[in-house]
C-alpha cells in the first residue's frame, strides 16, 4: 500500500532516508498523514523451536522428514498457527502441528496424528472455521503405499489455549469417498469464511474419475461433529488440475478446471450447506493448462480483495504465436458477480496478444523423476495488496532454485518484478508449498505471508521449511 505522503519538498518519499535525524522506519506520520519508509520485497527467515526451546530441523522447519501436501491455517481466537502435513516419518499419516509466533520465531507443540488408521496421505489441508471457532482438516490417501484406507476424509478440532499448543476436543472422522482403486487425485479445498463451509474438489475414482465437489461443515461445535454434503459433478473429465478461491465481496467460491485444452470456471453457492453450481464459462484462450501448480506446487488461484478479482496461474501449451510463448507461465484473471453472484467474466486475452495477463518466463515447468514437478503457485498478500508468484528456475532434484516474483495489479494491468528473489538454492527440489489463505489481513504475522515446503532428493532430502515472504511496498520496476 502506498504512503499517503508521496513527496516532501518535491523529493519522492522513496528517496528520503531520514527527516531531522529521524530515520524513515521511525516516522509514522507527517502532519497527520501516514508515512512509512518503503520496503523492498524480501524473504524473511523464521526460526522454529519446540516448547523446550530446542530447534526443529535446524531451527527453520516444522518437521524432521519429508512432509507431503503441507498447508497452513491461522486461528485468530487464540493467535495460533496450524501446519498440516503428511509425515513421512510416520508412514505419511495425516498430521497437524500447532504453534505461536513471537517476532520471527514460532514455538510448536508436539505433532498430533489426525488418523492412525490412514497412511499413504499426500495432501493434508487445514482450514480455520471462524464461524464455529473450529479447525477443519481434510486429507487424501490416493493409493495407500503403506496400507490404510484409500479415500478423502475430514475431521474437526477445538484448539486449546495458545500456551498449550494442542487440541482440546477431537471430532469423529467423516469419509467423503473410499475406493479400492484409490481416493482420487487432485484434492483441492477452500473455506468460505462467511459461513464456515469447506468446499472439496476431487477426482472420483468410483465414478470414471469424474470431477466432483462436496462440502463439509461443523454441525455441532461442542463435539466437533462434521456433516458432509452429497457430491455434485462439475466436469465429466478425468483432469485433476483444479483451482478454487473465495471472494468475500460476493460470498462465493469460484472453481477453475481443465476440460481438454480449455480452462473453464463455475461459481459455487451453498444451499442448506450443499454446493450449488452456476453456469460454466470458458477462458477465451485455448491450450492453457492448470498443471502449472500441480501436483507439487502451491495454489492455482487467489482472490484480490483490493480489485475484486480472481487471479489464476496457468501454463500455455500452444504453439508460440503473438505474445504467447509455448511452455511459459501466465497469470490471468476473472470476476464473479451478476445475477445471483454466479456469473463469471474472464479477462479477454485477445487471442495470443495476451491482454489481461502477465508472463512469467524465468520460472519454469518440467518433470523430475517422471512424477515430481517443481511447480509454481500464487499467494495474495493482503497486507501489501500484491500478488506473490513462486516457482522454480530449474527442474532437477539437485538444483531446485525456488524463487518468487512480486506483481502489482492496478485493476487493468500487471507489473512484475524484473527478476525473481531466491527462496531456496541449495541441493534438492522444494515441493508442496502451503500458505495461509484468508479473506483479510488478520493474523500475527505482520506483513509476512508464511509458506511451508519440504525438500525432495539431493543432500537436503527431507528437510522442511517455514518462511515468510514480504511483498514490500517499494515501486516495482
Amino acid at each position: 500500500m502506498a504512503n499517503e505522503v508521496t513527496k516532501l519538498n518535491g523529493i519522492a518519499i522513496a528517496n528520503i532516508t531520514d527527516l531531522n535525524g529521524i530515520t524513515d522506519a521511525n516516522l509514522a506520520k507527517i502532519n497527520g498523514q501516514e508515512f512509512t519508509g518503503s520496503t523492498d520485497a524480501q524473504l524473511v527467515t523464521i526460526a522454529t523451536q519446540d516448547t523446550s526451546g530446542t530447534a526443529i530441523d535446524g531451527g527453520t522447519g516444522f518437521n524432521t522428514d519429508q512432509s507431503w501436501g503441507s498447508s497452513i491455517a491461522f486461528d485468530p481466537d487464540t493467535d495460533q498457527i496450524i501446519v498440516g502435513f503428511a509425515d513421512q516419518a510416520n508412514s505419511t499419516r495425516p498430521t497437524i502441528r500447532i504453534g505461536t509466533m513471537s517476532g520471527t520465531t514460532i514455538t510448536f507443540g508436539d505433532k498430533i496424528e489426525v488418523d492412525n488408521n490412514i497412511s499413504g496421505v499426500t495432501t493434508c489441508n487445514v482450514h480455520y472455521d471462524t464461524q464455529n471457532d473450529r479447525l477443519i482438516v481434510v486429507h487424501r490417501d490416493p493409493y495407500s503405499q503403506y496400507g490404510g484406507t484409500h479415500g478423502v476424509f475430514a475431521r474437526a478440532y477445538k484448539l486449546h489455549a495458545s500456551t498449550l499448543r494442542t487440541v482440546e476436543t477431537t471430532g469423529d472422522r467423516v469419509d467423503l469417498i473410499t475406493s479400492s482403486t484409490g481416493g482420487g487425485r487432485g484434492i483441492y479445498t477452500e473455506i468460505q469464511d462467511h459461513d464456515g463451509i469447506v468446499d472439496i474438489l476431487y477426482e472420483d475414482y468410483n465414478d470414471s474419475q469424474k470431477n466432483k465437489i462436496a462440502t463439509v461443515r461443523v454441525t455441532n461445535a461442542s463435539t466437533c461433529a462434521l456433516t458432509l454434503s452429497s457430491a455434485t459433478e462439475f466436469a465429466d473429465d478425468d483432469s485433476h488440475e483444479f483451482g478454487i478461491a473465495y471472494s468475500p465481496d460476493v460470498d462465493r467460491n469460484v472453481i477453475l478446471y481443465n476440460v481438454g485444452n480449455e480452462i473453464r470456471a463455475k461459481a459455487v453457492e451453498h444451499l442448506s450447506g450443499n454446493p450449488a453450481l452456476g453456469s460454466e464459462y470458458t477462458y477465451n484462450l485455448a491450450n492453457c493448462n492448470l498443471n502449472a501448480s500441480n501436483p507439487h506446487g502451491g495454489y492455482t488461484m487467489i482472490y484480490d480483495t483490493e480489485h475484486n478479482k480472481f487471479h489464476f496461474l496457468y501454463r500455455y501449451e500452444g504453439s508460440t504465436a503473438g505474445n504467447a510463448t509455448h511452455d511459459n507461465y501466465y497469470i490471468g484473471n476473472l470476476t464473479c458477480g451478476g445475477s445471483g453472484n454466479l456469473v463469471i467474466s474472464f479477462g479477454n486475452t485477445s487471442g495470443t496478444s495476451m491482454n489481461n495477463t502477465v508472463e512469467i518466463d524465468d520460472l519454469i515447468y518440467g518433470s523430475f523423476n517422471s512424477e515430481f514437478y517443481p511447480s509454481g503457485g500464487l499467494i495474495y498478500s493482503h497486507q501489501r495488496q500484491r500478488i506473490i508468484m513462486h516457482g522454480n528456475s530449474a527442474n532437477q532434484g539437485t538444483n531446485g532454485n525456488k524463487k518468487f516474483h512480486v506483481i502489482d495489479y492496478n485493476g487493468s494491468a500487471y507489473t512484475k518484478s524484473s527478476s525473481p528473489i531466491d527462496i531456496f538454492t541449495p541441493s534438492g527440489a522444494p515441493v508442496d508449498t502451503g500458505n495461509i489463505r484468508t479473506d483479510d489481513a488478520s493474523g500475527t504475522v505482520g506483513n509476512l505471508s508464511l509458506i511451508t515446503y519440504h525438500i525432495y532428493d539431493g543432500t537436503n532430502d527431507g528437510k522442511t521449511f517455514i518462511q515468510g515472504i514480504d511483498a514490500g511496498d517499494s515501486t516495482i520496476s
